[in-house]
């Protein structure tokens, strides 16, 4: 059941929203891992602006807008070279290792199943929805 302003499909805007929120909790998780239990420098210190920009693109996936997916796309790249700094440091986190699997099979099921897509029409719709109504209130 898609409307003029949402041509997004029950599914799609379910599959958004719980996606946005399962990535926002796990990266919160490697989030707290990082300030919890890692000795702060000047590295490590580096590497909790890109856990900061994960959560806002899982977020805006959650909120079905339509920088979501390039925004992910970002996210999975930061998230293996945080993979690979936790390897070439020396530590394992099973923790980071799923977040990078999750950024990567959410990113490619969006791409697979043409999400970006319909999200980009939402905007286009609301965008001109709010064109429309613009000085008439």
């Amino acid at each position: 059941m898609s409307s003029p302003l949402n041509p997004l499909s029950k599914s799609q805007q379910e599959f958004c929203t719980y996606s946005g929120v399962f990535g926002t909790l796990i990266t919160a998780t490697c989030l707290v891992q990082q300030l919890a239990f890692v000795r702060a420098n000047w590295i490590t210190n580096l590497m909790i602006l890109p856990y900061l920009l994960m959560i806002v693109s899982f977020v805006l996936l959650a909120l079905q807008k339509a920088i979501a997916p390039l925004l992910l796309i970002i996210s999975t790249v930061i998230s293996f070279a945080i993979a690979l700094l936790w390897l070439a440091g020396g530590s394992f986190s099973l923790v980071v290792i799923i977040l990078l699997l999750y950024c990567s099979v959410i990113t490619v099921f969006i791409y697979a199943e043409q999400i970006q897509t319909v999200l980009r029409r939402k905007q286009e719709a609301e965008r001109a929805e709010e064109m429309k109504w613009r000085g008439k209130i």
